[in-house]
């Protein structure tokens, strides 16, 4: 008889298998170049609605100039642990990250791997850890590290202030108590409320909080320092976390600190800091690229085209009477159907329409909300985002208009990708 693990993984590998058949998961590009805003899949070329590349930095020639630059000066990659030697490049990323955040900064190879790093040293045994039920799966991976260690790990209702302040008010006054949660959330693309947490920062001084802002992180903010620091100032006992692979349009990650010892503590003492290789060259160099960038009068540019992309988007899915998700101004766009059913056929019915959007259902979702996302980026144009909301309105003709879902009524807990 077969274990619940053996199961589980049944069931999640038949799905998987399911959706590459029918041509909707898993899929493999097709192009020689990759160009703006189009894909070429399975023979169909389609307008790519997938992509969290926010502000189009990663066709930037620019950045593509300074990975082929680095490259050619320090090879492709340099095979050590940052614990004995990094290159150069490090010191200078990270200075310029500090300027982005006007905060002390590491810079990690991925977001994941700056979770595992940070949580085990900001989070001891004798702590407790609040993380939200759709934190992003990264965080909920770093909080069984902490169950692991003997860490209490208790999971809130998703955006629950009531939940936060009875269960840190619960503890002893001298029991470090650890929130943590996502910035902006990458399926509904609903925001974590930052503004009303803050206070309780200085209400309960045993309160921390940990976000992960990668989908905030580059094209919201000044400098791009992300949707959390664009909404409240610094605090010494909060942690930023951002990845350089979404908005940044590169490869890495990158945590900053409201505490400079906060932050020579987990750079030095974090695991996969000392023992994991580093952020490979072509990206070190790509990303300083990036960061001068950022810090540049174009970028605020950058920023409100996108911005003014997004409440295009918004306007269009009201006008259409799309059942879309918390409806946030973000380049993030959930549009339930219902069954799973349904949602491959839509993706299918769209691909064939010239569009890609990336199906999602449970477990990435709660239970009954499967459906569709897409996503934003200054590559589509403003005739393509017009095209894919006509298209997703002709192929969902039951929508009912103006369904902004209660995301706190969801119960069951959310592994976002």
């Amino acid at each position: 008889m077969s274990s619940r693990h053996e199961r589980l993984l049944e069931i999640t590998k038949s799905r998987i298998d399911r959706g590459v058949e029918l041509g909707v998961g898993r899929l493999r590009t097709e192009d020689e170049v990759l160009e703006g805003a189009f894909l070429t899949v399975d023979g169909q070329r389609v307008v790519d609605f997938g992509s969290c590349s926010y502000l189009g930095l990663n066709r930037d020639e620019r950045l593509q100039q300074a990975a082929i630059d680095a490259v050619s000066r320090f090879g492709t990659s340099h095979a050590s642990s940052v614990t004995y030697t990094a290159l150069g490049m490090y010191r200078e990323l990270e200075h310029k990250l500090e300027q982005v955040f006007d905060a002390p900064v590491a810079v990690a190879a991925t977001t994941t791997l700056a979770h595992l790093a940070a949580l085990p040293v900001l989070i001891g045994p004798e702590d407790v850890a609040l993380i939200d039920q759709h934190a992003h799966a990264s965080l909920q991976l770093g909080c069984d590290v902490l169950r692991g260690r003997g860490t209490r790990v208790a999971i809130l209702p998703h955006n629950d202030l009531d939940a936060l302040e009875e269960a840190v008010a619960s503890e002893p006054e001298d029991a470090k108590v650890w929130y943590i949660a996502d910035g902006i959330y990458s399926m509904f693309g609903d925001l974590a409320p930052v503004k009303e947490v803050h206070p309780l920062l200085d209400r309960y001084p045993n309160l921390h909080v940990y976000y992960d802002d990668a989908h905030g992180f580059g094209w919201q903010g000044q400098h791009g320092r992300g949707y959390v620091l664009s909404e409240v100032p610094w605090h010494p006992r909060m942690v930023v976390a951002a990845g350089l692979s979404k908005s940044f349009g590169t490869n890495g990650a990158v945590l900053a600190f409201g505490d400079a010892g906060t932050a020579k503590t987990v750079a030095y003492c974090g695991s996969t800091f000392v023992f994991s290789g580093p952020i490979q060259t072509a990206s070190l160099g790509a990303s300083i690229a990036s960061a001068d960038f950022h810090l540049s009068p174009e970028h605020p540019i950058k920023q409100q085209e996108l911005r003014d992309r997004i409440r295009l988007a918004g306007e269009l899915l009201s006008l259409h009477g799309l059942p879309v998700v918390g409806n946030e101004q973000t380049p993030i766009w959930f549009v339930r159907v219902g069954a799973v059913k349904q949602v491959i056929q839509l993706v299918r019915d769209l691909m064939a329409d010239g569009y890609y959007v990336n199906p999602a259902g449970y477990p990435v979702v709660p239970l009954g909300s499967a459906g569709i996302r897409f996503t934003q980026t200054l590559h589509q144009s403003e005739d393509q985002l017009r095209g894919l909301i006509a298209a997703i309105a002709s192929h969902l003709p039951s929508a009912e208009p103006d369904i902004i879902v209660d995301l706190r009524s969801e119960v069951p807990s959310v592994k976002n990708p």
